[in-house]
């Protein structure tokens, strides 16, 4: 435990975060949903949804971590650059062939929604994103791509991972990557996310910085919205082999790197998981909850 201030920075404080987080995000909407109801904005449900709507939409996640983050750095009184280090270019190249890896494994969300569907019924909603036409894409870049990168990681791979390194290396990867996919709160891409998360959380321990998971971070949105932009959502025939098997190369490569030869950032001692967890226990419940009732909208168990 390191006492900075008047205040531990330890692994309660990281479950109190993530518990903070997940309460912000929920207020946040809940408000951003009684204004735009109060001013009589909200958008028809059976016609396209406005620019301003969508836009506002994928902001609100990254405002409400921002700011949790700003009053979390602000009691706990850590420094910002405890969290933003620099780390060795290496690194930043491991983040990109980690990315084009991960791509070899984006066929579990299909693969779970089909599982999903033909077990409940369920049917996942689309994610409409705001349009990709000409330069709208940059705005769409920045708002979808860029800041839910930082974000994300400045919480899940920063401040919340740091205290989360003093429990045993899979502990902190498991459960980084189980609270980020949780935190989510997307039937469909649950499993995906988990793995994603689990990756970067990885990096982040052996990197020591946050920085190579946000470019990761970034490039998976950042790919997934040029390629919807192009017409060019999938790959198929002999090019989409060859993709695929390579892709699926790049991920076992650096993972056998990361797991068996580079061995920063591990700790000698491993520390108990219940006092972050009872922290933490809060959030997880609320993304719990929030998790259930958008499988159950899905099948339309509830309207």
């Amino acid at each position: 435990m390191v006492k900075v201030g008047k205040t531990l920075y330890d692994q309660r404080s990281a479950g109190v975060l993530y518990s903070a987080a997940a309460a912000g995000m929920l207020l946040l909407s809940l408000i951003f949903s009684l204004v735009i109801t109060a001013a009589g904005l909200m958008p028809d449900k059976d016609a396209p949804a406005p620019e301003w709507y969508l836009y506002c939409g994928y902001l609100v996640a990254s405002l409400a971590i921002g700011a949790v983050l700003a009053l979390f750095f602000g009691f706990v009184d850590v420094r910002p650059r405890t969290v933003y280090r620099g780390t060795k270019p290496v690194y930043f190249l491991l983040a990109v062939l980690l990315q084009f890896g991960l791509f070899s494994i984006s066929w579990v969300n299909g693969a779970v929604l089909s599982f999903l569907e033909s077990a409940f019924g369920y049917v996942s909603p689309s994610s409409e994103l705001p349009s990709l036409e000409g330069w709208n894409i940059l705005p769409v870049l920045l708002v979808v791509a860029l800041l839910p990168a930082v974000a994300e990681e400045s919480l899940f791979r920063g401040a919340m991972l740091l205290p989360m390194k003093k429990f045993s290396l899979p502990v902190a990867v498991l459960l980084s990557g189980a609270l980020f996919a949780l935190y989510h709160q997307t039937p469909a891409q649950t499993v995906y996310q988990f793995c994603c998360g689990c990756v970067f959380a990885l990096l982040a321990v052996r990197s020591g910085s946050v920085f190579p998971t946000m470019l990761s971070h970034f490039l998976n949105n950042a790919v997934i919205i040029v390629l919807k932009a192009c017409g060019m959502e999938d790959f198929s025939g002999v090019g989409g082999i060859v993709f695929y098997v390579l892709s699926s190369v790049s991920l076992a490569a650096c993972l056998a790197y990361l797991v068996f030869i580079d061995k920063n950032g591990n700790e000698k001692k491993s520390e108990p998981v219940s006092p972050f967890m009872f922290c933490a226990a809060a959030g997880i419940v609320v993304c719990a909850l929030m998790w259930v009732s958008n499988f159950l909208l899905g099948t339309g168990v509830i309207s």
